[in-house]
């Protein structure tokens, strides 16, 4: 069983992690203030017996949460890249293309319409622009729905703009 946590899950996480490790390198400082400030005015004479394991500690709790925020900046970073949508010249993902042509009247002539496009297999496809009855726009692909309203669901014809059914076409029933 292969586990899967949320990016959002887990950038949270992240982000609290590395704001505690922040926090606790400003608290050793602090504590570094008191020993090497507040405790000379209470008689603390200085001596290489507890100076050099102090500072050896010292450096070792600030290098070790160095590293955990560090290590934490660098999975928020990845987590912010890596989950974000894939951009258009991914080849794997085929987006549709819009096209508007710029043609408004209701009469076109097939010859005129016609665009011919390429897929990546260089095989041509063509596509007729159509015209909405409802909002007059013009687009050469439709979308293709399920229409529930009778009682077997058909495939219908609908405006990408508008929603409007434009065409039922003959065998569309599903059975």
């Amino acid at each position: 069983m292969k586990l899967q946590l949320n990016p959002k899950f887990l950038l949270l996480i992240n982000v609290i992690g590395a704001a505690l490790a922040i926090g606790i390198v400003a608290l050793l400082f602090q504590v570094d203030e008191v020993v090497n400030v507040l405790l000379y005015n209470f008689g603390l004479q200085f001596n290489y017996e507890w100076a050099t394991p102090y500072w050896t500690f010292l450096r070792l709790a600030l290098g070790f949460l160095g590293c955990i925020a560090g290590l934490n900046i660098l999975s928020i970073i990845y987590l912010v890249f890596a989950h974000q949508t894939p951009s258009v010249s991914d080849r794997s993902i085929r987006l549709p293309r819009k096209v508007e042509p710029k043609i408004q009247h209701k009469n076109i002539e097939k010859e005129e319409a016609r665009s011919i496009d390429k897929d990546e297999n260089g095989v041509e496809v063509a596509a007729l622009p159509m015209v909405c009855n409802k909002c007059g726009k013009v687009f050469t692909q439709p979308l293709c729905m399920f229409d529930f309203k009778s009682g077997k669901p058909r495939l219908v014809n609908v405006c990408p703009y508008c929603n409007a059914v434009l065409a039922v076409s003959g065998n569309s029933k599903i059975e």
